[in-house]
């Protein structure tokens, strides 16, 4: 496979990630789950549905104008990109909170990973290539202060099949992220449903932070209606109930999200909590155990432990936790970066000056460029 990368970073909002593995197929679930009665004290309406793909006449005239003669769809490819990175689509581009539909992300040129990738996938499908939604399965980050495990989704698009000169078939990954995604990660395509569920899931999370859980409760109900196979919806709609301390509905929130993917680190995590809450300590015991055996293996829960060190002055032991973050993944450049910090406040000069010249080489390395897009 090839893989193209776009030129813009993006972290998503979600919580939780399907893998490849251990999934299931929801068969029912607890009403009461989604009726919102319990926080709200009335039923919660869903959100409106949204249409994330739909072309407009702009989009259909700007791929118009990429067809020239040839009719190779990897010609149609290349030309497609070119005319995007010609018309100053990536440049400023990006925009965390920005969760838009295809048709806004082209309009304002502005958006997030899963933004240009409805707009990509648009513009694509109108071109005649097939384009689906990638899912890739990154490593969970651990928020220390929450207690929650939070995985930062990543979506790309992936092409496949498609038929160059000299009858070569490919698939060919088009990644809007400037942060380098390990090629052995997990990833799996999903359908429209799903992404347009994620969607749902960004705009919950995002009205989470703005502290509106009502809002919040009314996407991610319209997220698991339109996937019900969406761990990360059960997982979110767990973190809501665990908020509003109704620690009974978010155990079963979070054993939802286990029914689809039992080794789902983030429901692990979550359901440990929310059994804590009920004081069920023999069962929390288990999955905070489990939990625990994850979290050794996590660079991300390293990191943020020597995030927190840091910013309480205890740069000792931030130094031990970005080291451990570092010797279970050796080129994330924010990892070399807080360990320069970090020796600079210690005084090492030389550790210092060896974690900058790798922080700019795992940098430039996630920065580059395939040419063969402009070509």
């Amino acid at each position: 496979m090839r893989r193209f990368s776009g030129v813009f970073a993006i972290v998503m909002l979600l919580a939780g990630c399907v893998s490849q593995t251990g999934m299931q197929r929801v068969q029912s679930y607890p009403v009461e789950l989604l009726d919102g009665s319990a926080v709200f004290g009335e039923v919660i309406e869903p959100a409106p549905a949204m249409d994330l793909l739909t072309v407009s006449a702009e989009m259909t005239d700007f791929v118009a104008s990429t067809q020239g003669e040839g009719h190779f769809e990897s010609l149609r490819f290349r030309r497609l990109m070119r005319k995007l990175v010609e018309d100053g689509f990536f440049i400023d581009q990006y925009d965390h909170d920005a969760n838009y539909s295809a048709a806004k992300t082209f309009s304002v040129r502005k958006g997030n990973c899963l933004a240009y990738t409805n707009m990509f996938i648009a513009l694509a499908r109108e071109a005649g290539l097939d384009a689906k939604y990638q899912l890739v399965n990154t490593r969970p980050t651990w928020d220390v202060e929450s207690g929650f495990l939070i995985r930062n989704n990543h979506v790309n698009v992936l092409l496949e099949g498609l038929k160059a000169p000299g009858n070569n078939v490919s698939d060919i990954t088009v990644d809007f992220n400037l942060v380098r995604v390990a090629d052995d990660a997990p990833r799996i395509t999903i359908g429209d449903a799903y992404a347009e569920s994620m969607f749902y899931g960004n705009l919950a999370v995002q009205q989470l932070h703005n502290g509106d859980q009502r809002a919040a409760f009314s996407y991610l109900k319209r997220a698991v209606l339109t996937e019900p196979e969406n761990t990360d919806a059960w997982n979110n709609l767990g973190v809501l109930y665990s908020m509003s301390n109704i620690p009974e509905l978010g155990q079963q929130a979070y054993e939802m999200a286990l029914s689809l993917d039992k080794r789902n680190e983030t429901a692990i995590a979550g359901l440990a909590k929310t059994l804590r809450q009920q004081a069920k300590h023999k069962e929390a015991d288990r999955y905070e155990a489990l939990a625990a055996r994850y979290q050794r293996k996590n660079p991300y829960y390293h990191f943020a432990l020597a995030e927190q060190a840091f910013r309480n002055d205890a740069f000792e032991f931030a130094l031990h936790a970005v080291e451990q973050a570092i010797s279970l993944q050796r080129d994330n450049a924010r990892f070399y970066a807080l360990r320069a910090a970090t020796a600079q406040e210690l005084g090492d000069l030389a550790l210092q000056q060896k974690s900058i010249r790798l922080q700019q080489k795992h940098t430039d390395e996630s920065t580059q460029l395939q040419d063969l897009i402009f070509n």
